[in-house]
Parts: C-alpha cells; sequence; structure tokens
C-alpha cells in the first residue's frame, strides 16, 4: 500500500471584473512509500572466522523511504520526480552515508516515453532484476553473485546506482519497449576526464505471463591513477520469465569483459523459481560464475516467505557459495568486507527476519 496525496491546483486565468473568468485546474500527486525490513542472520563469513550471529537489515528487501510526484501538464505530459533513501532498520544510518543514495531523479512524460535526469539505475539493471522472481537480496544467488563489487567487477551495470545521469524510456509498444541511458560520471574536467562515465540500453517485452530482455552497459574507468587512457568494460545480460500459474521460472546469463592490461572476463548464469504454498511462497535458486585464471563458483539457495498481510511478511533462508581453489566469492551483500574470501572457502549462510511495506 501506498500513502498517495491528491493535490488540486486551481490556475485562475483571465480573471476579470466582468465575471468572464475561467479556472484551470491541474491534478498533482504525492505519493509516500517504503520498506523497514529486519533480520537476524548467521552466517560464516571466511575459514579464519568463526560463524558469526548479528543483526541485519534488508535480508529480503533494502530498507527504504522514498517519495515519488507527478503534475499534470495537460496534452499527456507531465512532470516526475522521485527521491528514495535507503537506510539500516538497526542504527538508522543512511546507505553510504547519503541521502538519496537510491535514487534522486526529475524529469518529463510524454505519450512519445519520457526523460529523466538525476542519480539512477542504468538500463541494464532492470533487465538483470527482470529474472529475480523472489527479491534482489539473500532470497537470490544471483544477487549474492551480482558481478557489482568493485573488488572483482566494478560499476558493471547490474547494480548500484549512477550519478549525473540522464535516460530517456519508450511509451509501451505491443509489449515492447527500450531505455537508453548515459551517465557523465565523475566529471573530471581535465585529467582523467571519462572517469566512471556509461552508456547503456535496454530492450523488453512483455506479453501475458512471459517476459525477456535485453541490456548492454559500456564503462569507462583508468587502470591507475598515473595513466589517462581510459579503459573500457563492455557487460551483456539476457534474462527472461514466465509465469506458469502454479509457478514462476526466471534466469539470466551475464557475460563482460575489460579492456585493460589484466584482460578479465566472466561470464555467470541463474535459475530462479518462486512456488506458491500455503500462506506464502517457496523461493528457490543456484546460479554459477566463470572467470579468467579458473576460478568457478556455484550458489546455492532455498527459502519461505509467508505472508501475514499483502503488506508484511515473514521470512527465513539459506544460502551456500561453493568455491573451487582458484575462486574466492564471498558474501559481499550480508557484510561488505566479505565480498571477498580465501581461495576455496565455501561460506554459507542462514537468516530470518520481518518485512513491511507502505
Amino acid at each position: 500500500m501506498k500513502s498517495t496525496i491528491r493535490i488540486l491546483a486551481p490556475a485562475i486565468a483571465g480573471l476579470t471584473l466582468m465575471g468572464n473568468s475561467h479556472a484551470q485546474v491541474s491534478t498533482s500527486s504525492l505519493t509516500l512509500y517504503g520498506i523497514v525490513d529486519s533480520a537476524i542472520q548467521y552466517v560464516k563469513f571466511d575459514r579464519p572466522i568463526s560463524p558469526t550471529l548479528q543483526a541485519a537489515s534488508g535480508n529480503l528487501q533494502a530498507s527504504r523511504l522514498g517519495f515519488r510526484g507527478t503534475e499534470d501538464l495537460g496534452g499527456g505530459y507531465k512532470a516526475n520526480f522521485q527521491l528514495e533513501m535507503g537506510f539500516n532498520t538497526y542504527t538508522g544510518v543512511a546507505g553510504g552515508n547519503t541521502l538519496w543514495n537510491r535514487g534522486s531523479t526529475v524529469g518529463l512524460s510524454s505519450p512519445y516515453g519520457s526523460v529523466d535526469l538525476g542519480n539512477m539505475y542504468l538500463p541494464i539493471y532492470w533487465v538483470f532484476l527482470g529474472s529475480d522472481v523472489a527479491t534482489y537480496g539473500l532470497a537470490n544467488p544471483s544477487a549474492i553473485m551480482s558481478l557489482e563489487h568493485t573488488v572483482t567487477l566494478g560499476k558493471s551495470g547490474t547494480g548500484g546506482f549512477y550519478p549525473n545521469a540522464i535516460r530517456y524510456r519508450t511509451p509501451d509498444l505491443n509489449g515492447f519497449s527500450s531505455e537508453i541511458g548515459y551517465s557523465f560520471g565523475s566529471e573530471n574536467a581535465g585529467f582523467q576526464s571519462e572517469a566512471g562515465r556509461n552508456e547503456g540500453l535496454n530492450l523488453q517485452y512483455k506479453r501475458g505471463p512471459l517476459w525477456v530482455g535485453y541490456g548492454v552497459n559500456h564503462y569507462r574507468y583508468y587502470a591507475n591513477g598515473t595513466t589517462n587512457d581510459a579503459s573500457s568494460q563492455i557487460t551483456h545480460v539476457v534474462s527472461g520469465s514466465y509465469d506458469f500459474g502454479s509457478f514462476v521460472l526466471g534466469g539470466n546469463y551475464l557475460y563482460t569483459k575489460r579492456t585493460d592490461s589484466t584482460n578479465f572476463f566472466a561470464s555467470a548464469e541463474m535459475v530462479n523459481a518462486k512456488v506458491p504454498f500455503g500462506p506464502g511462497d517457496i523461493d528457490i535458486g543456484v546460479a554459477r560464475r566463470i572467470e579468467n585464471g579458473g576460478a568457478r563458483a556455484m550458489a546455492y539457495n532455498v527459502g519461505y516467505v509467508y505472508f501475514l498481510s499483502k503488506r508484511t511478511q515473514l521470512y527465513g533462508y539459506a544460502a551456500y557459495i561453493q568455491n573451487n581453489g582458484q575462486s574466492t566469492q564471498g558474501f559481499g551483500l550480508l557484510g561488505s568486507a566479505y565480498a571477498v574470501v580465501q581461495p576455496g572457502f565455501k561460506p554459507w549462510a542462514v537468516t530470518g527476519g520481518l518485512r513491511t511495506s507502505f
């Protein structure tokens, strides 16, 4: 449920003493929304660390508070904005110590599509997320192995927000839609001026229970602090999902490659399912990642979400990562200090929590 405030703003035009006046009424809306998610987790992060019992925020979905507003400009045109902040429910601290860390945009929409400017996800993210039939959290091994953390892959576009960005979204065209995005990056005026720049697009199609999508992202960075020759990372994602009625199945394939001297590349694939059972859903999934240098990792999860109401759920999950002798994948989303583990270690985690939305 979202709390929506409707505001009627009379615009009096041509008001005269002769009584020959009329009023034009524009409609605006302001929506306040959010998620509050708190959990307890028990995790074996790395080989030299004993299993740890912790309070955790956002293990089903990230806790957040947001505002979304629209003003009808007439003729099918609207002005839009969105401000969203993520926070830790146990400490109250905003993620990254940034106020609107989950996006801040303003834009215009029309029958021909929409244009937004600000801090936002780039197009490839929505294709990646669309294959996650549960939620983007511990529930999904593709999240565990999201390829988004800087230690392994940098900002590939599959996750994370991008500042100084602009995007265009097409209207729905018989189930087809597309999005083009560009980020100006760090906006260095001189040396290493291309740092953090991104451009990408996606193509999506939805008809009935079927959804498929493709996304690509081109990210530029510098291999060290002395070079002025930018390197690139190009990431491709193909995703799909299908609602069979008795269950929902989703999957994706991702490939990314860098152009610097490391010649880094990686691929990953994921399959997950959501199966209604009793008053809730069973969520299961498996993912695999392959990197250059022989690193291989598998991730597995199983969980259950119990619906107390449409807005409030109890949940419990277990997840396991199986690294080979060259792989160092850890639970970076559960503990940022443990995104990388000792080669060959196999971390595991269990969690239970409560999530509510408004």
